[in-house]
């Protein structure tokens, strides 16, 4: 009977508490439902075709409105009982969450009419729209604006009624104890689930990319976008809108393939974790001895100026999966972005009957790369606890070491039906370059560097692979792409240096069992072709939105320009013989060289206004940044 009357008396503490809670969460349920219904056809029907996806996306929007309740109910809670017995301080309490819960509700509103335009949850963007909002405006938007107003104003005294009332309970000091402990324990046990839930694209580990707006809340988008700063922003001058198109540069691609070969080719992608091109460079000193990856080069598709997009994984991952540049510093799949017009390789495989995979040997979502998988439309992602026995295996700081994974990627492999793309995205090279105590070097002399160790260590695990593979019944008909996430110091330790072409330039080539003379590329290509190229092989007709060329395609340049990414200001372009580096905030070139004749960067040919190199990839990249541009804002133009 005790415990009963305990119970009951629990429950009347929480009580106002939870109905506090409850309220808030049925305005913002009902304002999802309006966003739901208003942009049904802006979301493209939200591909909701089941009652588990449905499940999946009301559990996860209830998920995100109940943490950002939470999240403010918290230090209210706290203050109130803190000041409870003084008058003006409560007011004062009162008002100021007042102005914070309306303003949560009201984004979220707004968003309702905001998202067409953008495909897109509230971002830091609205700092702008809102700065100024009668320049160039007429009365509809004046009205817009005032409507704006007074609905927030509504929704002030809403939550101000509210909170008053939710702080008459505090005149119990169980009850506001009671409030504090709820609103506590909802937080951390949020966070105790994982951090990394915080990022507001989380949900794309288990929600298609157009269904993530339906999961997001608005506030939560807003303050991430605003917290994170000019990482999420995309910055280029004014420039962009006034320069004109380049109509030689086109998103809109088609490999259109010979129409009586309709055969379909597996594709094996290795990403290759800070694969510099100097392990691969004969007149390298940092050229590594690998017997299988040598050898298999002499019967590959070799290109030998082969660049990345970026410094990082996670946008080189882009470039290479998605054909997409990375405009913000953050991941594109990390960013309010999401949406954007793009090709989303792996449902675009899957009308071609392919079945789709990523290994990767870390942990579940590190970098992000479990929800660029799912954005991407990957019908499988495995990790290092997919892996049976995975607790007893060497591991690398980052992970599980690559001769498990690959071998578990070969069984798995075995067991996908043809035609199929895996990807590997591989970690045993990725600093601090640690390898399995078992593993000797044979080449100790050559090989010196940790970075040059992990490689040779990585090529042996290959030769594992393939010795298993050529056994295999699919392999005759799988095509394998090299390409690496980005360029890295190849003896880091040691006087370690970047350079404006050395440290994008990376190895990039093709094996086909039926094609085994090797062959030698000079034209300039990069990261963002790859998409084309595993496209190319899945005989896929229609259009599709891509940066890159396909590889292998006739129409690859001998002096093409390709793009590259410093930071958020800083873009480069290279093409055969020069690199130039172009603000684009300020619309100006910083540098142009020629990398192939001065290699210590003396001559810097910008200082040249006249410079025919300089004004040809100045323009070229003016092009590439205002398409992409366009793209982010949802304009694709050809």
């Amino acid at each position: 009977m005790s415990q009963f009357i305990l119970i009951k008396k629990i429950g009347q503490a929480l009580k106002p508490s939870f109905l506090f809670l409850l309220k808030i969460l049925i305005l913002l349920t009902l304002v999802k439902c309006i966003f739901f219904l208003y942009n049904i056809r802006s979301g493209q029907g939200w591909e909701i075709h089941g009652f588990k996806t449905l499940v999946t996306i009301v559990s996860w929007s209830f998920l995100y409105d109940v943490i950002i309740i939470s999240l403010v109910a918290l230090p209210l809670s706290i203050l109130l009982f803190l000041f409870r017995k003084k008058i003006i301080l409560v007011k004062l309490v009162s008002g100021f969450f007042a102005i914070v819960f309306a303003f949560i509700l009201e984004l979220n509103l707004a968003d309702v009419f905001y998202y067409p335009f953008k495909l897109q949850r509230a971002d830091s963007e609205l700092l702008y729209v809102f700065r100024n909002p009668f320049q160039n405006s007429g009365n509809y938007y004046f009205l817009l604006f005032a409507a704006g107003i007074v609905v927030f104003i509504l929704f002030f005294f809403l939550f101000y009624q509210w909170i008053v009332r939710f702080n008459k309970n505090f005149s119990k000091v169980q009850n506001s104890c009671a409030s504090v402990i709820l609103f506590s324990f909802i937080l951390m046990l949020f966070m105790a689930t994982g951090t990394q839930k915080l990022l507001p694209t989380y949900p794309l580990t288990v929600v298609k990319y157009n269904q993530l707006p339906l999961v997001q809340n608005s506030f939560h988008s807003f303050i991430y976008a605003v917290f994170r700063g000019n990482a999420s922003a995309i910055l280029v001058g004014d420039y962009i809108k006034e320069i004109p198109d380049d109509s030689t540069f086109s998103l809109i691609q088609n490999n259109f393939k010979n129409l009586q070969d309709s055969t379909k080719r597996n594709v094996v992608l290795f990403i290759m974790e800070s694969a510099a091109y100097d392990f691969f460079d004969s007149s390298s000193r940092y050229k590594v001895k690998m017997p299988f990856l040598d050898s298999l080069i002499t019967k590959s598709t070799f290109f030998n100026k082969s660049f990345s997009y970026s410094h990082n994984s996670n946008k080189g991952i882009t470039a290479i999966l998605a054909g997409t540049p990375t405009l913000t510093e953050i991941p594109l799949y990390h960013s309010a972005y999401t949406n954007i017009p793009m090709t989303h390789l792996g449902e675009v495989l899957a009308t071609q009957n392919y079945s789709s995979s990523f290994f990767a040997g870390d942990n579940y979502d590190d970098f992000g790369f479990a929800k660029c998988a799912k954005w991407l439309g990957f019908q499988h992602y495995y990790c290092m606890t997919d892996v049976p026995g995975y607790k007893k295996m060497q591991k690398h700081t980052m992970g599980l070491h690559d001769q498990y994974v690959l071998d578990f990627m070969g069984a798995k492999i075995d067991e996908m039906k043809p035609p199929f793309l895996a990807v590997n995205f591989n970690i045993s090279t990725h600093y601090p370059n640690d390898l399995p105590n078992d593993f000797k070097e044979k080449y100790q002399q050559i090989n010196r560097t940790p970075e040059m160790k992990s490689m040779s260590y990585y090529s042996q695990c290959l030769n594992d692979f393939f010795e298993k593979a050529k056994q295999t019944s699919w392999y005759k008909n799988t095509v394998f792409i090299f390409c690496s996430d980005h360029w890295m110091f190849p003896d880091e330790r040691n006087n370690a240096q970047s350079d404006v072409e050395k440290s994008f330039r990376i190895a990039l080539f093709i094996f086909d069992p039926q094609n085994t003379k090797g062959t030698i590329i000079n034209s300039p290509v990069s990261q963002l072709d790859v998409m084309n190229t595993i496209l190319h092989y899945s005989n896929y007709q229609k259009d599709f939105i891509s940066y890159g060329k396909n590889l292998l395609g006739p129409n690859l340049e001998n002096n093409r320009t390709v793009f590259a990414k410093e930071n958020n200001i800083l873009y480069q372009a290279f093409d055969s013989t020069f690199v130039l580096g172009f603000n684009a905030l300020q619309g100006k070139v910083e540098f142009c060289y020629n990398y192939t004749t001065d290699k210590n960067r003396v001559y810097n040919l910008a200082k040249d206004s006249n410079n025919i190199n300089v004004k040809r990839l100045s323009q070229q990249m003016k092009a590439f940044l205002r398409k992409s541009y366009l793209q982010y804002e949802n304009k694709i133009v050809r």
